[in-house]
């Protein structure tokens, strides 16, 4: 009889947990699967615009013409400069007078002049200082255009030829950028350190481009206008295909593109999306075909 009982108890604990536990595995079934949240992406629309292949460059600015100012014969003092630094000649001003006088003769001031019409700079000696042929007094730059002087390497010796445009950026503005052209280059090349010199042609109104400043150049060696350009950041690698994600609905599709010129900013696509697709271009990392998306401002 004790063995009977222990076994309807055994046998009813049995059933107990068994039904606890479809109960649970019930409630777990019914339990509605969570919803992935949409990926946050930012976009902007696929436009006409330009891009350009550069080149990077740094030089030196001189004036279009820049002379520095000698003595012809004169040896003796200098009495005094007639022009100051930074004031504006023509060509045949008075810059300094020269006292020649020697002992026993005497000679009126001996007038050094501008060789060439411009800004006047490097008056760098004092009254009473010996001048004598050879002895700079003074240089005349003329600044109403100036030149960047860079020096172009072997290996980029085949990309750059004459009339390529440059963009100029220099320190004191830095806001600004200066448009140039390339109107010289060195048919030799230096053996010293395999370059050759070229100059850049600027227009420069305003004065703000002085000589002896330092300038950044991006020398653009191809440019083309008019194509569809996306932001760089937009494109990515995938498989060794070069995918973009265009908005479509409130889904990612990943679309595989062919581009041509790139630069540090902007990609052209010559083929894959059209004119006004929406691009993703932040969030894109990790996304796949289809997912859920959320446009963020």
């Amino acid at each position: 009889m004790k063995k009977l009982v222990i076994w309807i108890i055994i046998i009813a604990l049995v059933g107990l947990v068994g039904f606890r536990i479809s109960e649970k595995f019930k409630k777990v079934k019914e339990k509605p699967a969570e919803v992935a949240e949409p990926t946050e992406v930012t976009v902007e629309i696929a436009s006409y615009g330009s891009i350009a292949k550069t080149l990077p460059y740094i030089g030196n600015i001189v004036g279009s013409e820049q002379a520095y100012v000698f003595p012809v014969e004169e040896t003796g003092k200098l009495i005094k400069y007639i022009a100051k630094e930074g004031s504006i000649v023509s060509k045949g001003d008075t810059i300094a007078l020269i006292d020649r006088n020697i002992k026993g003769m005497d000679f009126k001031p001996a007038v050094i002049n501008a060789p060439i019409s411009g800004i006047v700079g490097n008056l760098n000696l004092d009254p009473g200082s010996m001048v004598a042929p050879g002895v700079p007094v003074a240089m005349v730059a003329n600044i109403n255009a100036v030149k960047v002087e860079i020096n172009i390497p072997e290996n980029d010796i085949s990309y750059v030829k004459t009339g390529n445009k440059a963009n100029i950026k220099v320190s004191s503005y830095p806001n600004d950028i200066f448009n140039g052209q390339l109107t010289k280059i060195s048919p030799v090349l230096n053996p010293m350190n395999r370059t050759s010199q070229a100059s850049i042609s600027i227009v420069n109104p305003g004065h703000k481009l002085r000589p002896g400043m330092f300038a950044n150049v991006d020398l653009i060696i191809e440019e083309h206008t008019n194509v569809i350009v996306v932001p760089q950041k937009a494109v990515i690698d995938n498989e060794n295909k070069k995918v973009v994600f265009v908005l479509n609905g409130e889904t990612a599709e990943m679309k595989e593109v062919s581009i041509g010129l790139e630069n540090n900013d902007f990609v052209e696509i010559l083929a894959g999306i059209n004119l006004g697709e929406q691009i993703i271009t932040l969030g894109n990392y990790g996304l796949t075909n289809g997912a859920k998306v959320k446009i963020i401002k």
